[in-house]
């Protein structure tokens, strides 16, 4: 089989157009920042900052609902473009009116900043989502936020140098031009995309609209994603405000200030780029994704110790950087890559609430704290209040960060049946296309052992077929058991199928009736013929399975017995079998077993006895796993959990057999459809379906197993491109099963008869 092609990021279209609008965007952020807070402590007081932030917050929660119902009805990539124009007018409209009414101004740039930055930096990300798939998501939105810590850069730098040459006013046109450039980007951005993966026509924008309130109240890993965002905007609305009461009280003049914070945000933002260049890969690679936001408080906790311990300005600056560089790097690229699982209706719907409202739910919690603390113990006892308080939500935010790792794997599970219904290889005409979605199996076996063989030797020792003739020459006493014997061992067909379907068999006769599994002639009967005497049978199967010196005809067909027998000395064997030196012993055992604990659920297989012998399946040497293939093709293809026969006759035997026996300890369902994505060029479905993956396997086995499903080699001369198939393949699900018997009739005949019901 050919390992499953991972497409890496880079080659996705306008990957680099999103690197660009995230630079600018980033940019206007921290520029913007630093000049609404000059702005507004060079007009106003300190203790005017938490109901500066109420109103805010406010009129920002508003428009996130409106935002949430544009993007659910138009999708992200016709609002953005709009938003950052509007945003850019409105800036102009700032500058003109700064002059006369420098007060007002301040107060309206405070609220245009507070409610449309929020508002836009999460449609854009919105936007991204879904451009990729949760695996490509990991690489590609870490060299966007990459993108976009630079812009932090450019931004700090940006109000460092315009604070020391110009007024704070002189910043409203520049943010303005900034605004703009987004606006031409990110509509380029959207016309970069092939039609059919454009993210305005991205599936699941069609049907009945469902409120983004109901989505959220059904969905409890939405629901944590909207807790950590109240708890991590709590966080940083304290620790922002610790910050700028220390910086108001050192600092004197407008202009003065507006350098201090491009200053400290241009460090910042250095500092965050170095950062997400170094190490946001890593984390999520090793440490996953609740791990990684988990870093976030972590490393807030320890700062807020060091305020604790060293009150004043450096060690307040030093704390705030410490939240921002966390917040901007690693926290911001596992948090966005939650949302990639979800459906495009449910996102656009939901993502704009949870980013926007959620934030200033936040900042409204953590005003209230600070004006709290202002009233009861005044301005010069808040601050180590304040900084104990941040402690406790740290505490709760890692709680939450943990919660979300099995959320994320439920949402996948979703994700991988919702991007699998959506599949149809019928519509896909030519054979070349189609061989690059199912992999052929190889036609020749040098370990092929011939299977029309001869009835089996009879066995030494007497038998009730060779019981002596009377002394006085008439013949025996007739015995239906030793007639019965008789036709079983005369090595004609007829006989010895009528024999095995002469009713139950008598406990005398089952040794013979297991070796007659190893004759292909009759081996349907004898199989049938067993399981009509689960009980009696069950003995004698288990030491003809696990011994190595058993026929191996026989020991590669006891399975089909076993797994109709609900015992639990069955399963025993069965796991047993697992270990067997030869493969095909192994794969019936997978498949026994699977179709033994689906019918019957009671029994049960300890997940770690499953996993150390996909352990030892993935630690075979590639030639043999390329070279492992079957003898028969029996009466238990029906046991698969893979189910589609238009693919497990084309892949490779020894992937298979590994998802059958993951199949014994993980979901099924999902995982099934992870197997069939693998084996797709549905580039989305291959992407979640190795997230899901790399999310729920082990690590051990995930390390093994990987190099049988990426593939670095570049494409082949000649191939087809893969937006040409994507466009080809989005469909419905009914039909990956697919016109089964047009795929069968244009495949070579087999060279040996089946051995079918």
């Amino acid at each position: 089989m050919t390992p499953v092609r991972s497409d890496a990021p880079a080659k996705l279209p306008g990957t680099g157009i999103a690197v660009a609008t995230a630079l600018a965007m980033i940019a206007y952020q921290v520029a913007g920042k630093a000049t609404r807070d000059a702005l507004f402590l060079s007009s106003f007081p300190v203790s005017a900052l938490p109901a500066m932030t109420v109103a805010s917050a406010t009129l920002s929660v508003a428009m996130a609902f409106a935002a949430s119902k544009a993007l659910s009805r138009l999708g992200p990539a016709r609002v953005i473009p709009l938003g950052f124009a509007g945003s850019a007018l409105l800036l102009v409209v700032e500058w003109l009116f700064q002059g006369a009414w420098p007060r007002p101004v301040a107060v309206a740039v405070y609220l245009h900043f507070g409610a449309l930055g929020a508002l836009l930096v999460s449609g854009f990300w919105s936007f991204l989502n879904e451009r990729y798939d949760p695996r490509s998501a990991k690489r590609a939105l870490g060299r966007v936020a990459a993108g976009g810590t630079v812009g932090g850069l450019v931004g700090g730098l940006l109000a460092d140098r315009v604070g020391s040459a110009f007024t704070v006013a002189t910043m409203l046109p520049i943010l303005a031009a900034i605004h703009a450039a987004c606006a031409a980007l990110a509509a380029r951005l959207r016309v970069s995309a092939p039609p059919a993966d454009r993210p305005d026509a991205a599936e699941g924008t069609v049907g009945p609209r469902e409120s983004a309130l109901r989505i959220l109240g059904r969905s409890p890993y939405l629901r944590t994603l909207v807790t950590l965002v109240v708890l991590v905007t709590v966080s940083e609305g304290l620790i922002d405000w610790l910050f700028k009461a220390k910086a108001a009280a050192a600092m004197v003049g407008g202009e003065e200030l507006l350098r201090l914070f491009g200053a400290f945000y241009t460090g910042v933002s250095l500092l965050t780029f170095v950062v997400q260049a170094l190490f946001s890969r890593v984390a999520l690679e090793r440490l996953g994704l609740a791990r990684s936001v988990a870093l976030l408080p972590t490393a807030v906790g320890l700062g807020s110790v060091g305020v604790l311990a060293w009150p004043g300005l450096p060690s307040a600056m030093a704390l705030r950087a410490t939240e921002s560089v966390a917040s901007n790097s690693i926290y911001r690229s596992a948090y966005e890559i939650f949302f990639t699982p979800l459906p495009p209706r449910e996102k656009r719907a939901v993502k704009t609430l949870i980013d926007v409202v959620a934030a200033r739910a936040g900042d409204l919690a953590g005003a209230a704290a600070v004006q709290v603390a202002l009233v009861t113990v005044g301005l010069s006892l808040a601050p180590p209040l304040l900084v104990a308080a941040v402690l406790l939500v740290g505490v709760a935010t890692l709680f939450v960060a943990y919660r979300l790792h099995g959320g994320y794997v439920r949402a996948l599970e979703r994700g991988l049946v919702a991007r699998a219904i959506r599949l149809d290889l019928a519509e896909v005409a030519d054979a070349t296309t189609r061989s690059t979605m199912l992999q052929s199996l190889a036609a020749g076996d040098p370990l092929r052992e011939s299977r029309r063989r001869g009835p089996p030797a009879a066995t030494d020792g007497p038998s009730n077929a060779e019981a002596p003739a009377p002394a006085d020459g008439s013949p025996p006493p007739l015995d239906p058991i030793a007639s019965r014997a008789a036709a079983l061992a005369s090595g004609q067909p007829a006989e010895a199928r009528a024999a095995l379907r002469a009713g139950p068999l008598a406990a005398s006769l089952i040794p013979r009736a297991i070796s007659l599994l190893a004759w292909d002639d009759v081996a349907r009967e004898a199989i049938d013929a067993l399981r009509s005497v689960p009980d009696a049978a069950l003995d004698h199967l288990l030491p003809a399975l696990v011994d190595p010196e058993s026929d191996f005809a026989v020991r590669r067909r006891v399975p089909l017995v076993l797994g109709v027998i609900p015992d639990a000395a069955a399963v025993e064997a069965l796991l047993a079998g697992l270990a067997d030196r030869r493969f095909e012993v192994r794969y019936r055992c997978g498949r026994a077993l699977h179709h033994l604990l689906t019918t019957h659920p009671r029994l049960g297989v300890p997940p770690e006895h499953v996993f150390e012998a996909v352990r030892r399946e993935v630690g075979t040497e590639r030639r043999v796993w390329e070279g492992q293939r079957l003898l028969d093709r029996l009466d238990d293809e029906s046991w698969s959990p893979l189910q589609d026969e238009a693919l497990r006759s084309r892949a490779n035997r020894s992937l298979e057999h590994v998802f059958t026996l993951l199949s014994l300890a993980l979901p099924r369902t999902p995982l099934r459809l992870a197997y069939r994505g693998l084996l797709t060029e549905d580039a989305h479905l291959r992407g979640t379906a190795l997230e899901y993956l790399e999310a729920t396997l082990p690590p051990d086995i995930r390390k093994q197993l990987w190099p049988y499903l990426e593939d670095t080699r570049p494409p082949r001369a000649g191939a087809r491109n893969a937006d040409d198939v994507l466009r080809e393949l989005l469909a419905s699900d009914h039909s990956i099963a697919i016109r089964l018997h047009e795929l069968k009739a244009r495949e070579a005949p087999r060279p040996e008869p089946p051995l079918e019901d």
